[in-house]
């Protein structure tokens, strides 16, 4: 494994929230000054300002916001504020396994809203005074809600024959953009068990499980698979995160791949598509978080380039971007820095991709303009004594 594996720019689009966080502070204090339906109504605002025109009701006491495959209902007068989502039909599901899984669900993870049992339909609900709809509650319980339910009906579906309530609202992948997202995943899977075996060879172990994360992360940052495919690959990452056996762990992530791999091109098809996002599933990021999320693969990388362990320095930065993707909304201008160097290194020697790599990181972690960053191709590291060259050097120096 002399050069780094490819890298492809997402077709999904901008990695950026629609949260306007001008709004949290009128938020708040529309709730302070006993405004409690205003302040649910700004907290609307402040998730997606356009909600309030594609959703509400002419009052504006009754949301209906779409969610990936489910409906968040939404109901504000001056006694109560609630939250009701239609989730599944059971009536010809089985039964006795659907509702132990209910139960183990309303212990956890939810721990505000509950699953509901109604004449076979299964629902999300919360309900509180109005007075008691503290904003940050608000946002919690809305976020649970459309997490869970979203995440956890394709599962229902597949295992249990429980049906959809209400078809969900779903934009497929364009016949091009589905014969790319199939090609890409399909050469990452190929790479990745070559430079697998690459590694194994030089009993290199300590990297597999490296490019077997990257893999997993770039291929749900090039083109977001939703339904069952998407819960599996969360399952698998996180497993992959777990204190099990490691390469327990790596037969796992492997075996991910492997489906997907040998998965009928059909099948994979019904994965791809766009869904609306009412609450975002990553969390908002503003520079101070983005460099406390990169501070450690930024300080850790700086290492290995001067033990000229370029390969742990790749991998270290590869996951360190690809895994503030994964769990972030991140703003067009500081991705665009990140990507660009992503595309730089692709199938690049491993020294000229850890240089590019950590610019890149450095600019994030120095600068606080990145409307036109310049990203060296050449890394000069001073401050820190140089180490001595050990067999990764030798072997990939």
């Amino acid at each position: 494994m002399q050069t780094n594996l490819s890298f492809h720019k997402t077709i999904v689009g901008s990695l950026k929230s629609n949260i306007n966080v001008d709004l949290w502070d009128k938020v708040q204090a529309l709730y302070n000054a006993g405004e409690y339906a205003n302040a649910i109504r700004e907290c609307m605002n402040y998730i997606n300002p356009e909600i309030e025109k594609k959703y509400a009701n002419g009052d504006k006491t009754t949301y209906k916001i779409p969610h990936g495959s489910v409906i968040v209902q939404i109901d504000i007068d001056d006694i109560f504020f609630s939250a009701t989502t239609p989730f599944l039909k059971i009536e010809n599901a089985k039964r006795v396994p659907v509702l132990r899984q209910v139960t183990q669900l309303n212990f956890t993870p939810l721990t505000t809203s509950q699953i509901v049992l109604e004449n076979n339909h299964l629902y999300f609900k919360y309900s509180c005074p109005i007075s008691d709809a503290e904003p940050y509650k608000v946002y919690d319980v809305l976020r649970e809600i459309c997490m869970n339910a979203d995440s956890y009906d394709d599962e229902f579906i597949t295992k249990f024959n429980a049906e959809h309530i209400q078809e969900p609202t779903i934009f497929p992948y364009s016949p091009e953009e589905k014969e790319l997202a199939w090609n890409t995943t399909q050469a990452y899977i190929k790479e990745f068990f070559e430079a697998y075996e690459q590694l194994e060879n030089k009993r290199m172990t300590n990297y597999l499980w490296d490019i077997l994360v990257i893999t997993i992360l770039k291929i749900d940052y090039f083109c977001a698979l939703q339904g069952n495919i998407r819960n599996d690959l969360e399952k698998t990452l996180s497993y992959l995160n777990s204190k099990e056996e490691y390469y327990q762990r790596l037969s796992t992530g492997k075996e991910f791949l492997k489906r997907i791999q040998n998965m009928e091109r059909t099948k994979f098809d019904t994965n791809l598509y766009k869904v609306e996002v009412f609450v975002p599933y990553k969390s908002r990021t503003n520079l101070e978080s983005i460099r406390s999320n990169l501070k450690y693969a930024f300080e850790t990388s700086e290492k290995e380039i001067n033990a000229k362990d370029f390969v742990g320095a790749t991998c270290t930065l590869e996951y360190g971007i690809l895994n503030l993707f994964y769990y972030n909304n991140v703003e067009d201008d500081m991705a665009e820095v990140l990507t660009e160097a992503m595309i730089a290194a692709s199938e690049k020697p491993l020294p000229e991709t850890a240089k590019a790599l950590y610019e890149a990181v450095k600019i994030i972690m120095t600068s606080n303009n990145f409307s036109n960053p310049t990203i060296p191709t050449v890394l000069e590291i001073s401050s820190v004594p140089k180490e001595k060259k050990g067999f990764l050097g030798k072997l990939f120096g």
